[in-house]
């Protein structure tokens, strides 16, 4: 009576000399299965097969005899198990195809299949679930690994800028003080000239007890990881969903006639929320000529600007100047504001 073993191996020709090593010619392949650890969006995925070898109690040469013409080691599929009414006589190129088949098979029922989760809330209500963060930052390997072509002569824009924002009257009253998202993964963006915003970055951190600063613009710092373009900004968002946290960009615009220019660079990190940082010691109308620039660019890009940030109100007599910006105050010094506009005595 045959006999059956399992053997393991990278490829299917390594399985076959295995086979042929320890069971001698008389050996053949009767099924074989590729099996994938798909890594992280094919990140350290690796591939093996394995086969099921069926050695008969027939001597080597009687077996040889009863095919014609046959190798020393003959290789056949027993019945497909996601197919019981086919059977094949299979050599490499036929069972690599068969093993095609069933990855295909495999994938449409992994497909087809709801998962666990997929009656719970997202993780945020402004940010992709962990899985679609993941397809993303594959899509975005497989884009900077795939060969592209040169990218073609810049042309003049055919159109003219954006017009700038109107922005609301100074005595434009909000009815609610804006907060800092604080679900898994989103991407909140602080806008501030110099290292501004680093500072607040942090403190926000503090006040909503741990979060992801990073840095990205014209701002470094020693310790915080630098988010530039779409694909870092995705991988931020993918470790802050395993960890648990929101990332809190400090996004460094140089100095104030920089400012404008670095709105197609913040709109590849497409974030959840847009804060701008200003400082009320500064003159309000140059203030209000690098932020409302900035402002029209990103709208453009259809970036909208969500809330201000106020450094600086306590060493100055009119902070209330910050007021023409025409953003809902948010955050004051170091926490959180206790009204969307501010008084001249705060």
């Amino acid at each position: 009576m045959p006999k059956r073993y399992t053997l393991k191996g990278s490829s299917l020709e390594a399985i076959r000399a295995k086979a042929l090593q320890h069971y001698g010619p008389g050996a053949r392949i009767v099924a074989a299965e590729k099996v994938t650890n798909p890594g992280i969006v094919g990140l350290f995925a690796a591939n093996r097969f394995e086969a099921t070898v069926e050695v008969s109690d027939k001597p080597a040469g009687q077996a040889a005899a009863e095919v014609p013409g046959a190798p020393a080691m003959t290789v056949k599929a027993a019945q497909h198990p996601r197919d019981p009414g086919s059977a094949h006589d299979l050599d490499g190129t036929a069972i690599a195809a068969l093993l095609e088949r069933a990855d295909a098979e495999e994938l449409h029922l992994h497909r087809a299949r709801p998962s666990a989760g997929a009656a719970a809330a997202p993780v945020s209500t402004a940010s992709p679930d962990f899985a679609g963060l993941l397809e993303q930052l594959g899509k975005e390997l497989e884009r900077t690994s795939a060969p592209t072509a040169p990218p073609p002569p810049a042309l003049p824009p055919a159109v003219p800028p954006a017009p700038m924002v109107t922005l609301p009257p100074s005595s434009a009253a909000f009815a609610e003080v804006p907060e800092l998202l604080a679900g898994d993964g989103d991407l909140v963006l602080l806008l501030g000239l110099g290292d501004d915003a680093l500072d607040v970055a942090l403190q926000m951190s503090q006040a909503a007890g741990g979060a992801d600063v990073r840095t990205a613009g014209e701002l470094t710092a020693f310790g915080h990881l630098h988010v530039d373009g779409r694909h870092s900004a995705t991988a931020a968002r993918a470790q802050a969903v395993l960890t648990g946290h929101t990332v809190v960009v400090a996004y460094g615009l140089g100095v104030a006639g920089d400012a404008p220019g670095q709105a197609s660079r913040i709109a590849l990190l497409a974030p959840d929320q847009v804060w701008v940082v200003a400082d009320a010691r500064m003159k309000a109308e140059d203030t209000a000529g690098w932020s409302g620039a900035l402002r029209a660019g990103l709208a453009g890009e259809s970036i909208a600007v969500h809330a201000l940030a106020v450094i600086g109100a306590a060493q100055t007599g009119t902070p209330e100047t910050v007021n023409e910006l025409g953003l809902p105050v948010g955050w004051v010094d170091g926490r959180p504001a206790a009204a969307a506009t501010l008084g001249k005595v705060h």
